[in-house]
């Protein structure tokens, strides 16, 4: 590098708009321009192809270091005046940190020398020089221009200025585009940072939002660790603890197992309702719009037909799948007898013209209209659950309809498993309520709604407007616990499986195991072929274990007691009905008047032993108390399906312990299966529940298991 003789590189000037700056003038060079570009504020002119920054004792620094690295450097005789100046001064950073129990100030010098007052008061410490927390340590830091504080440093000063000890935190109000929040400003312990990072309800360090379900855990936490509240954040946690104290007395009211009779409603209903479906009955009043979402078994039926009556709410619709119309018009006969009710069929004309019109979801668009214009004053959306797709036709119609009923009118939704997959689910069942307000909206519902412990602190603000749930062992103690017992079950059709198996894995390892990236339409192909391969293995897992599965159910048979069986696919299905031809059934091909039939009879004490049902067929709607024993020869792809199959038996009116057998092909995707829907149970849970839990999607964690060659294989095949 050569530079011009007698010209300075490095010199002072004056710009126009009256700043001074220290202007750099140097031929290229890459090594100098590396070190130029790490001066604080620099810029550089095209123009004049000078590189400028701001004087002051920061940029200074970088300056005497820049001429020491690169001595061919000529400075002006103002510069090196300046630098000289700038020696003689103290400059440094200053940060806070926890030692010993309490709080200092930790200085890192950049140049100069420590003013004697602070030096005074220092100690060493893990190679940092701390400085006490003290008033004579915050007037030398205060006075000192080439000082820079970090922001807890500047609020521990500002505080011993004023004579006050800085706490080790403190609560503030933090506001955003995205809503207000309430944040931890640490002044000199890190360490409750991350405390308050880890309570329920923190969203990504985010802060905690102003949700009245954090209200306990919040106070908690300031209590524990006398965490002073400053500023705006005092009238946001009073707000806070003022709300969750009125929302805690609406939580307490959904999950009442007891409540008096209405005297006049309980003489008019054909029987008798148990003290927590009283309970039920009066939330529905109170509330106007809720879910009715007692464990499965619990009578969710007769309450909503219970609140109708006692509210006077007809006309009234009730919406429930095709294969419940039936179950829906027995049960108003019974406990409604003096009321009128008429079941839609077809998509024909229809004139409501009864106190109770019950139709089934497929049919709704076709009707909506007419059922509108009978000014309904009550609507039923029996198994909710049916309305979780957003873009689905028959939501569309249940929702537009829900429209109709008068904003003080009725509006329940039944289902004992109202989330299958995703809390994202109700959302839809939200807006059929006209509830969805209270959570947002359905854009900000899974935002409003993530974080840590999201499942629990979701089911509380359901319960807090509109969601009654009651399990079986609060309400009934002497309804036995149901138990789960997985049956190992051998393979006759072994290479069949294995080269299929191998086959799948194989074409799995060709493609990618996210489709998110992939365009919509490639992405949508490939999951239907992705579940069409699947499909091949359980077939073939159910051909390969069913002489064996069909062997244990005739020695269970053998034992006298009636026994329930579900399966999946037809063909199965069929193979049971050839091999028990006396067996009552409930399959998809059997009319809404057969099925009802065949469930009369097996009911019936000298009924059929055995019942065999298709598990999409008969999972809702119907009791089958005579047995306490269940059987599943196949898996579905959702822990919801396989939990209302058990409640057929596992309800009110059964008197025995239920056990449901589970007949698993060892060593096959059945075991995969198996694991992957406990885990799933647990995400269902955490919303319906209140329990926490890790979400899954069993369909793709048994891809990817497949994928990773590694299934679970524990069970050992037992002829």
């Amino acid at each position: 590098m050569e530079l011009v003789p007698d010209t300075p590189n490095v010199e002072l000037r004056l710009r126009r708009d009256g700043h001074r700056v220290v202007v750099l003038n140097f031929p290229y060079d890459v090594n100098i321009v590396a070190a130029v570009r790490a001066i604080p504020g620099r810029q550089f002119d095209w123009d004049t192809k000078e590189w400028s920054a701001p004087i002051d004792d920061w940029v200074g620094l970088h300056i005497a270091h820049l001429l020491t690295r690169f001595p061919d450097l000529q400075p002006a005789p103002e510069v090196e005046t300046w630098l000289e100046r700038i020696s003689e001064r103290w400059i440094a950073t200053v940060a806070t940190t926890k030692h010993d129990g309490r709080g200092w100030f930790v200085l890192r010098t950049r140049g100069g020398e420590i003013p004697e007052a602070v030096a005074d008061r220092t100690i060493t410490f893990d190679g940092q020089t701390l400085a006490s927390m003290s008033r004579q340590v915050a007037e030398v830091l205060s006075e000192q221009r080439a000082v820079r504080m970090d922001r807890a440093a500047q609020r521990c000063v500002e505080a011993l200025l004023n004579d006050t000890e800085p706490p080790r935190a403190r609560l503030v109000l933090a506001e955003s585009v995205e809503g207000d929040r309430l944040k931890l400003d640490v002044l000199w312990d890190a360490s409750l940072g991350d405390a308050f990072s880890r309570l329920p309800g923190g969203q990504d360090g985010r802060g905690l939002p102003l949700d009245p379900w954090n209200a306990d855990h919040l106070d908690a936490f300031l209590t524990e660790h006398g965490i002073p509240v400053v500023g705006a954040a005092v009238g946001a946690v009073h707000e806070l603890r003022e709300e969750h104290e009125e929302a805690a007395a609406a939580v307490e009211r959904s999950r009442a197992t007891s409540a008096e009779p209405l005297d006049e409603t309980a003489a008019k209903l054909g029987g008798e309702l148990q003290p927590f479906q009283w309970a039920g009955v009066r939330y529905a009043l109170d509330t106007r719009r809720c879910f009715i979402s007692d464990e499965q078994g619990l009578g969710k039926t007769v309450q909503a037909l219970a609140a109708l009556e006692a509210d006077d709410a007809f006309p009234a619709i009730v919406i429930c799948p095709a294969s419940l119309k039936l179950n829906w018009q027995r049960e108003t006969r019974k406990w409604l007898p003096h009321r009128t009710v008429g079941v839609v069929e077809g998509r024909g004309a229809y004139t409501p013209s009864h106190d109770i019109t019950i139709l089934n979801y497929e049919i709704v668009a076709a009707h909506r209209r007419d059922l509108a214009a009978a000014k309904p004053r009550a609507l039923v959306v029996d198994e909710s659950h049916y309305c979780k797709n957003p873009q689905a036709k028959r939501t569309h119609a249940v929702r537009r309809l829900a429209e109709s009923i008068p904003p003080h009118g009725l509006r329940l939704a039944l289902s004992g498993t109202p989330v299958l997959n995703h809390a994202e689910e109700l959302v839809s069942q939200l807006r059929v309520l006209g509830r969805i307000e209270e959570f947002g909206s359905g854009a900000r519902f899974a935002r409003q709604f993530g974080g840590e412990l999201s499942e629990e602190r979701l089911h509380w603000h359901l319960r807090r407007h509109c969601f009654v749930r009651r399990l079986k062992s609060e309400v009934l103690p002497q309804l036995p616990a149901k138990r789960r017992v997985v049956v190992s079950m051998p393979l006759d059709n072994e290479r069949e499986y294995r080269l299929a198996e191998q086959s799948v894995i194989d074409w799995l390892r060709e493609q990618p195991l996210d489709l998110a990236d992939l365009d919509a339409k490639i992405a949508r192909t490939l999951r239907a072929e992705r579940l069409a391969q699947l499909g091949t293995l359980q077939r073939l897992a159910a051909k390969g274990k069913l002489e064996a599965s069909m062997a244990w159910i005739h020695d269970f048979l053998a034992s006298g007691e009636p026994l329930v069986v579900f399966a999946r696919h037809r063909e199965i299905q069929d193979a049971l009905v050839e091999r028990f031809p006396d067996a009552a059934h409930l399959l998809g091909r059997d009319s809404t008047e057969a099925r009802d039939l065949a469930v009369r009879a097996f009911q019936q004490p000298d009924g059929p032993q055995l019942i065999i049902c298709a598990t999409r067929v008969a999972s809702q709607g119907i009791t089958l108390t005579r047995a306490s024993n269940v059987a599943f020869l196949e898996l579905e792809w959702t822990p919801a399906l396989h939990d209302q199959a058990e409640d057929r038996v596992h309800r009110i009116g059964q008197r025995d312990a239920v056990t449901a057998w589970y007949l698993l092909a060892a060593q096959t995707m059945d075991e995969t299966m198996s694991e992957l829907l406990a885990r799933k149970r647990e995400i269902v849970a955490a919303v319906t529940d209140g329990q926490a839990g890790d979400e899954t999607s069993v369909l793709s964690g048994v891809l990817k298991v497949l994928r990773d060659g590694e299934p679970y294989r524990h069970l050992r095949p037992v002829a």
